[in-house]
């Protein structure tokens, strides 16, 4: 009785320490203006949940890893910004594409 009773508890621990919590991760990030001109510096807000690291591909070509970010941007027009959140390895990722309209 003694030995089935370490053997369940046994296999109840191994089943509880398994267990993996699952974590959603979102990709988000919003603009410090929605009006831009030439010249202004744009602060980049992440919004993501769930992630452990982020990295910012910027239209001025700067790659950032910084929580936040800004950029001035270079031409006017079309600006796209992509965030990608992922874990530390960056095997697991998700991201998010806005455009920001530049006038000149």
């Amino acid at each position: 009785m003694l030995r089935t009773l370490l053997l369940v508890s046994f296999v109840a621990l191994i089943g509880f320490t398994s267990c993996e919590k699952t974590i959603t991760k979102t990709a988000c990030f919003t603009f410090s203006k929605n009006s831009i001109k030439m010249g202004d510096t744009v602060y980049l807000f992440n919004c993501s949940e769930g992630y452990q690291s982020a990295v910012w591909y910027l239209p001025n070509g700067i790659i950032d890893s910084n929580r936040n970010s800004f950029f001035t941007p270079t031409f006017s027009g079309p600006n796209p910004v992509l965030l990608r959140v992922g874990n530390y390895a960056f095997t697991d990722t998700i991201g998010a594409v806005k455009i920001l309209t530049v006038e000149p």
